[in-house]
């Protein structure tokens, strides 16, 4: 989701949405309390030559898959 649609103004004029609006909200505030930090999958890349064959070797991939 784009970030900027979470900043356009909206109105909820039916109570009851209004209610569960609110129920969604403290749930998810909730849920975000207990959840745990994923790892990292894999590790940043700062050697240039590294970084280098990294691309090269991606954009293979993507040439092989029809993508590029």
């Amino acid at each position: 989701m784009a970030t900027s649609s979470i900043t356009h103004n909206f109105f909820i004029t039916d109570p009851k949405a209004a209610e569960r609006f609110v129920q969604a909200l403290e749930e998810s505030e909730e849920e975000a309390k207990h959840r745990k930090p994923v790892e990292p999958v894999g590790r940043e890349l700062t050697d240039p030559q590294e970084l280098a064959a990294f691309a090269t070797r991606i954009k293979a991939q993507l040439k092989a898959a029809g993508k590029l």
